[in-house]
């Protein structure tokens, strides 16, 4: 269960972190994962210019929420959700969306017939995996950073 860092812990990674580590795959190295990892993989991950200014600041939040992970594990979940909520913004805003539009609709308008795998379309995923979050779920997972990279590649591909 999540608890209430103490204050004196505020500034120390989650103990879920000291476990990870961080491969090198051109040397082989071998190192354990510090914030600089988590920083370096969510700055390469960026919105073009052509998105709308309040899209790519409502992405920044994911963004920050990713990188603070390394002090709140859970994080990455808040992240993840807020990743899929600017991707929605985007696909609103690209489709003038009235508020009763389904974002599952609007998904399948914006990248028609997309298919993630031979039974699973992308509208299918992305509604599943936004919605356990958006519902209250216990769902906790370490993939803050792949979720934001998954929907920053969308929104650019809304935004070229």
């Amino acid at each position: 269960m999540e608890r209430l860092k103490r204050l004196e812990d505020i500034c120390r990674p989650d103990e879920r972190y000291l476990d990870r580590v961080d491969i090198d795959h051109s040397t082989g190295a071998v190192t354990p994962t510090a914030v600089e990892s988590i920083y370096t993989l969510v700055k390469e991950i960026e919105l073009d210019a052509g998105v709308p200014e309040e899209v790519r600041g409502h992405f920044e939040i994911a963004r920050n929420l990713a990188v603070y992970s390394w002090f709140v594990y859970s994080f990455n979940v808040v992240a993840a959700m807020q990743a899929y909520a600017s991707l929605e913004m985007a696909v609103r805003r690209k489709t003038n969306a009235r508020k009763r539009d389904s974002f599952y609709d609007l998904l399948d308008r914006v990248f028609p017939g997309r298919v993630l795998a031979p039974t699973v379309t992308l509208r299918k995923a992305i509604t599943k995996l936004r919605n356990d979050l958006a519902h209250g779920s216990p769902t906790m997972h370490g993939q803050g950073v792949d979720t934001l990279r998954f929907c920053a590649g969308l929104i650019n591909e809304l935004y070229p």
